[in-house]
């Protein structure tokens, strides 16, 4: 059977919508525990009720979205209990993701992540919180592509886009938090990765990571939520 181009225009638009959605979550357009309804979607971006279904399944996967059989879909709202446990998981899965990139970084993937910090430093100077959050995850997720391992990329992705998207901000675009100083803490892993150096690598993962994890929780409180009954983060009021 001949192959055709059909499935491809399909699934890049539904790649396109998931992004657009996506952006809208991490920009704080849509904003946690916000209800979606997928005919105003396709309405807003003018496509089909498929193609709109496709990218949410595609979000879904992603932990950005939340969708219960015969109720409706929020943008998932991730409890103080949930974060915790992203970070017990995460500091089992990119310390070792740290290493092996260490281990067996090519120099593409070095040179790749030096753009990438200095880049990220660049915009903590701005002062932009949402716009460094961004360009952090795609720092912290070239590293793990650097081990050229699928399974723990794509098990890192899926554990860290809603920490990034949901957890992390909230930090980050809170008053007083530097994020110079914060991007200047991946320097030693940066430097770990280039020298080659796993041990170094598992050092300075472990040196910085209690910071990270600290800086989370700094400032947090917990409210009831009335649809799951448990307590999701949100800010103090400035």
């Amino acid at each position: 059977m001949p192959i055709t181009s059909a499935k491809l225009i399909t699934t890049t638009l539904r790649q396109k919508i998931a992004h657009e959605i996506r952006q809208a979550i991490l920009q704080r357009s849509l904003v946690p525990g916000e209800r979606l309804v997928e005919r105003e979607l396709a309405q807003r971006l003018g496509t089909s009720l498929t193609a709109v279904r496709e990218a949410l399944i595609e979000l879904e996967m992603e932990g950005l979205i939340e969708k219960k059989p015969n109720a409706a879909t929020h943008v998932t709202r991730l409890s103080l209990e949930e974060v915790e446990e992203i970070f017990a998981v995460r500091r089992v899965l990119e310390r070792y993701a740290f290493e092996e990139a260490a281990r067996i970084a090519d120099d593409a993937s070095v040179r790749r992540l030096t753009e990438l910090h200095r880049k990220a430093i660049q915009i903590a100077q701005t002062g932009d919180g949402a716009a460094y959050i961004a360009a952090d995850f795609e720092w912290h997720e070239a590293a793990w592509q650097a081990t050229r391992n699928s399974c723990l990329i794509e098990t890192l992705r899926r554990l860290m886009v809603p920490l990034f998207g949901f957890s992390i901000i909230e930090t980050a675009t809170k008053e007083g938090f530097d994020l110079e100083e914060d991007a200047f803490t991946h320097a030693p892993l940066l430097n770990a990765i280039r020298d080659r150096d796993p041990a170094a690598a598992v050092r300075a993962f472990d040196r910085f990571f209690e910071v990270w994890r600290t800086q989370n929780f700094k400032g947090t409180n917990t409210t009831q939520d009335s649809e799951h009954g448990k307590g999701s983060v949100e800010n103090h009021p400035h």
